[in-house]
């Protein structure tokens, strides 16, 4: 069942995490490798060992120099077909580093260039930002041999991947590089004479001071370069393929909204003939672009029909809240009260060449989402016990949580006293973070619905983009919030067929960084709390009556 999800789009093969450790690649996994992809063995090694070695390099200098985060697992997506996958654009939200084939190449590429790939795309995953890397991961480098570094410039030479020139840029730094102090791993002798790059411990000497804006402005050249020579490849009008589009829309009327820019509507079904709008839009784009366009929209437009068809009574669907997010692979559009798909919508690029892999499936699962949060609304997946086992749940849930903040060490607990004087105001800081989990259950609800009506590719598809390291998001402070994110951000394995889904959920968000390492929780703690957790989940059931029997077969 996964195997349709690592192997479902062509131009892409997935290693997944599960079937990925410290130390390499699982044997049965790579055995599959070489079946449905063709994998050599030292194709396979090269992968493993690079992962290997990122691990070690990395977690020795995030101890030491503070600067650095320490390495997780994800998966990683390796494209085979470079000209048809757009560069830097995150696979599985941050769920998996982008490789190429010939990333992994025996003959030509290397470990020390493997491990770097692995250890630069961490860093553009933390910041979002692709031309500073090659600085601010200068500690990489300070103690390197000379073999290493020589090794890394020939892989980085030879390199066919699209963006190579930002390795190379990288590999001819080399010299400058290994003359950066840190403030930890490589002191200056003495005061003075250095300029601090900060935020990365990193201090440049005054003769090299220009270097790392060089530096930053090579990546840049070769970075934009890359992906204007990707968008060359696609422009280019196809007007046949825009006029089939909009002639769909006009003779099939699927039940969905386009909109523009700024969130206008460019077509809606109940002026299925007039396309002007919509036609204006789709006119400049290439032939691989308007197909996925088309493709998308079927998706749409299919899975609407498929969840309205499941509906005893689909009139009871209530209007959505005027609050609803208009932003999205898919949306609620808020006055239509139908799935709209923005030709524009921000970091998709849904016109300039070909869908990303697995956007479709997250398209997919996106829509019936948003039709089972309409239906959660209107009473489709009530809660299944009693008031009173309610309450007991939340309190076992809220005892729990306050137990675990009473117990935290002391530094632990004087960070966080802030926030949770602002949570606990009138009643336990357990109770209020109980509260801030509740928030989310609706979410957890449509999930329980949306599942029956999705394929296994969207279904796992899904559950990869959300469940992803979240510390980011929250001030050191709020770690308490934190874990009930994290709590809740755990039950979507519920719906995966990742075989361990606790090691899945520690290794890709960092968790056992943020509560394990600070003694913040023990695995006992974390346990009684995810069950705990769980149990508020699963005390809401699907309203069946509501439903026709056997009408939401998994689509193919």
């Amino acid at each position: 069942m996964l195997d349709d999800f690592y192997f479902a789009d062509p131009r892409v093969t997935l290693v997944p995490l599960e079937h990925i450790g410290r130390d390499g690649i699982a044997p049965e996994f790579a055995a599959k490798l070489h079946r449905r992809r063709g994998w050599t063995r030292p194709r396979v090694a090269l992968l493993g060992d690079g992962i290997a070695l990122y691990s070690r390099r990395l977690e020795d200098l995030a101890r030491r120099c503070g600067t650095l985060a320490p390495p997780r697992l994800r998966s990683v997506a390796v494209v085979a077909d470079a000209d048809a996958v757009r560069p830097y654009a995150p696979m599985l939200n941050v769920g998996a580093w982008t490789l190429y084939e010939c990333d992994l190449d025996p003959e030509h590429s290397h470990v020390e260039l493997v491990a770097y790939l692995l250890a630069h795309g961490d860093r553009m995953a933390e910041s979002g930002e692709v031309t500073l890397v090659g600085v601010h991961l200068a500690a990489w480098w300070l103690e390197r041999s000379a073999e290493e570094r020589a090794a890394f410039q020939r892989a980085a030479d030879a390199s066919r991947r699209p963006d190579a020139d930002v390795y190379r840029a990288i590999a001819a730094a080399l010299p400058w590089l290994r003359e950066v102090r840190h403030t930890r791993l490589r002191p200056p002798r003495k005061p003075g004479g250095h300029r601090a790059i900060p935020g990365t411990g990193l201090l440049v000497p005054r003769a090299r001071e220009a270097e790392p804006d060089r530096l930053v402005g090579r990546c840049r050249e070769a970075a934009t370069a890359t992906l204007e020579r990707f968008h060359a490849l696609w422009r280019g009008r196809d007007d046949a393929a825009a006029d089939a589009l909009c002639a769909w829309l006009r003779d099939d009327v699927p039940p969905l909204a386009i909109t523009c820019r700024d969130g206008s509507l460019l077509w809606q079904p109940s002026s299925p003939a007039d396309t002007s709008l919509a036609r204006r839009e789709l006119k400049p784009a290439g032939s691989a672009a308007l197909r996925d366009v088309a493709a998308d929209l079927a998706v749409i437009a299919s899975h609407t029909r498929r969840f309205r068809a499941a509906l005893t009574d689909p009139t009871t669907l209530p209007r959505p809240d005027p609050e609803t997010a208009q932003s999205g692979y898919a949306y609620m559009h808020r006055e239509l009260g139908l799935v709209a798909y923005n030709l524009h919508e921000p970091g998709i690029e849904r016109l300039s060449g070909p869908a990303l892999p697995w956007a479709r499936a997250m398209l997919g699962a996106r829509t019936v989402h948003e039709w089972a949060h309409l239906a959660v609304d209107g009473g489709y997946v009530p809660r299944a016990v009693d008031d009173a086992a309610w309450t007991d749940l939340v309190e076992r849930f809220a005892a729990l949580l306050d137990a675990a903040m009473a117990r935290a060490p002391r530094q632990l607990r004087e960070r966080c006293a802030p926030d949770l004087r602002v949570l606990a105001r009138e009643r336990s800081a357990g109770a209020a973070l109980v509260d801030v989990f509740a928030s989310r259950l609706p979410d957890y609800r449509a999930n329980l619905l949306a599942q029956r009506f999705l394929s296994d590719v969207e279904r796992e598809t899904y559950v990869r983009q959300n469940v992803r390291p979240l510390a980011a998001a929250y001030r050191p402070e709020q770690l308490w919030r934190l874990l009930v994110r994290y709590l809740y951000e755990l039950q979507y394995l519920a719906f995966s067929e990742v075989p361990d889904a606790r090691r899945y959920f520690l290794e890709c968000t960092g968790f056992a960084r943020d509560f394990f390492a600070t003694r913040a929780l023990d695995e006992e703690r974390f346990a009684a709390l995810a069950e705990a957790a769980e149990a508020l989940c699963t005390a809401h059931r699907v309203a069946e009556g509501r439903l026709r029997p056997a009408s939401a077969p998994s689509p193919a």
